[in-house]
């Protein structure tokens, strides 16, 4: 119990007023009255609190998508027969940006009060969410601190946000073409699809002769993108992943865009398998589709975390050569490394799969690197600054030069759009058959 938001207001006006005692002796007695009715009634009011119970309510696990600002809902009751103010605090664990928040409102008899918290996550992970604080008072001159609900059960996961949008626009892109016939074009799928009557515009060489006979008149075969085709993910979790671009870790940017990438290859049909690598090889999980599969990709998307050791590629290439069978896109997101060590060994993992795999490598773009290297110095120190940088820099481009020659797709982004840069990157391979 402590004092309420208006007893000390009150007593330094009673205080005040005192003042004007010497000249005005009658108003002695009344400045004590008033004093003494305002200490029975913050006595009377710590009384009735003392006995106030408070119900607080809120889902059983709060779940936030990953860099995502939401809202928490609460709700709240009060044992009492008189409104009640309460103030409420929570506060959350490190994987949300706020240290806590607040909120108010006035709690009426018998019914619930409704306050939210906007919060974003900024880590994954699970954390205990502990009880609220609440503030309670009803005429402000004694209030009442106590502890609201039980423990709950906060986690953070890969963004299902943009999944939802991916599939919201891949809706749009198919009843926006429902009713119309795909022109012929260069690229098509080969893997067959169906039978129907010629339309003006089709390829003659598309023309089924049997079915044309048979029918006795002209009959076309449709052709559509391949599917059931080997995709594999292969998400760094090196020192390199836990630097922050943006609100989040590199390795949080790689997570989300495992996640949308499954969607989308289980949307088109083909078996996409999620591993991780550093110094060692995590298996994680194998190729395959479906919504069982999908839900294996976000838990082991959600327990990604990065470690403190450096990225061992060779053992990636290693572990390739003896897990893959068939050829498969292989889609690496990792950050380029900028000593020759690692480099080299990034360039020998992209020659070992050359030759029999589509290999795809997702690199972080480097801005202020760039923008240090084409600086034009005004002194000495600025001037070696520059020379480092433009060292730096050649040594990075030298490594996406090598990258490309060896056949390799390298694409150069922000980490936050990784996950965008990367489905285009797969939706171009498909439509020029490569793999």
């Amino acid at each position: 119990m402590r004092p309420g938001p208006r007893l000390v207001p009150v007593l330094a006006a009673l205080a005040a007023a005192s003042l004007a005692v010497p000249l005005v002796p009658e108003l002695g007695r009344v400045l004590a009255v008033l004093a003494a009715a305002t200490l029975l009634s913050a006595l009377t009011e710590a009384a009735l609190l003392s006995r106030l119970k408070v119900s607080l309510e809120r889902r059983g696990l709060v779940a936030l998508d990953l860099d995502e600002e939401e809202e928490v809902g609460t709700t709240l009751w009060t044992s009492a027969r008189r409104p009640v103010s309460l103030v409420i605090r929570q506060r959350w664990p490190a994987l949300v940006a706020e240290g806590s928040s607040s909120a108010r409102g006035v709690c009426l008899p018998g019914r619930a009060m409704e306050v939210s918290f906007r919060v974003r996550g900024i880590a994954r992970g699970n954390e205990i969410l502990e009880p609220a604080a609440v503030a309670a008072t009803s005429w402000g001159l004694a209030e009442r601190v106590l502890a609201a609900g039980s423990p709950g059960a906060l986690a953070v996961l890969p963004n299902l946000r943009a999944v939802g949008r991916l599939h919201r626009q891949l809706n749009q892109i198919a009843l926006r073409g429902l009713g119309n016939r795909t022109a012929p074009r260069r690229g098509k799928g080969q893997e067959f699809d169906r039978l129907r009557e010629y339309q003006e515009g089709d390829d003659f060489r598309d023309i089924a002769w049997k079915a044309t006979a048979r029918h006795k008149k002209l009959i076309v075969q449709e052709y559509r993108i391949d599917r059931a085709q080997e995709i594999l993910v292969c998400t760094d979790r090196g020192h390199r992943m836990a630097a922050r671009a943006g609100r989040i870790a590199r390795i949080d940017h790689a997570a989300n865009a495992a996640v949308v990438f499954a969607y989308l290859a289980n949307r088109i049909e083909d078996r996409m398998g999620l591993l991780s690598f550093a110094a060692t090889v995590e298996p994680g999980v194998l190729p395959g589709r479906g919504a069982g599969h999908l839900r294996r990709v976000m838990s082991f998307a959600t327990a990604l975390s990065a470690e403190y050791v450096h990225t061992d590629y060779l053992a990636l290439a290693v572990d390739l050569g003896r897990r893959l069978r068939h050829r498969t896109l292989v889609l690496v997101l990792t950050d380029l490394p900028l000593d020759e060590e690692r480099a080299g060994e990034l360039v020998r993992l992209a020659r070992s799969l050359a030759a029999k795999h589509v290999a795809v490598f997702v690199v972080s773009s480097d801005p202020a690197l760039e923008a240090r290297a084409r600086f034009l110095p005004a002194d000495r120190a600025e001037l070696a600054r520059t020379l480092v940088a433009r060292d730096l820099w050649w040594n990075r481009e030298q490594v996406l030069r090598e990258l490309r020659r060896l056949g390799a797709m390298v694409v150069e982004t922000p980490p936050d759009r990784w996950g965008i840069e990367a489905i285009n990157a797969y939706l171009e391979i498909k439509r020029r058959q490569v793999l």
